[in-house]
């Protein structure tokens, strides 16, 4: 599936997607900075970026793609949550990862077995873990 990317000019159009796992990284994250990846439960990807870009995301509106984007609290490092529906994987330099209970632990299981040796590895391959959980990858 193409990753469908939402902005300010679309985000009506996803509205309460039914995400399972997304990235978030902060405004000085390394790697791309304000950028939300997203899979549903279907599998589709999704793509914001509420910092810069051509087609940017106010922040206001993220809440109305995937409500639980309310409930994260932003430091200068991370995120966090107290929503017990969800797991928070730091992916380092400024750039979280939250994963839904309801795979969380076979993600975890499979994160395990791939024995990533820095956060690194898993930045770049959650996707790929999170799709094949789904059957898609």
């Amino acid at each position: 599936m193409e990753t469908i990317e939402i902005g300010e000019s679309n985000y009506q159009d996803f509205l309460n997607l039914d995400i399972v796992a997304f990235s978030y990284a902060n405004e000085g994250a390394m790697g791309e900075p304000g950028g939300i990846c997203m899979i549903d439960k279907s599998g589709q990807e999704y793509h914001a970026n509420y910092y810069w870009g051509k087609n940017t995301i106010h922040r206001e509106h993220i809440k109305d793609i995937f409500p639980v984007f309310t409930e994260l609290k932003f430091g200068l490092l991370g995120a966090e949550s107290n929503n017990e529906n969800w797991e928070l994987i730091y992916l380092g330099f400024g750039n979280s990862l939250f994963i839904r209970k309801d795979i969380s632990d076979e993600f975890n299981k499979k994160v395990a077995e791939a024995n990533f040796q820095s956060s690194g590895e898993l930045y770049q391959r959650w996707f790929g873990i999170v799709l094949g959980l789904l059957g898609k990858g």
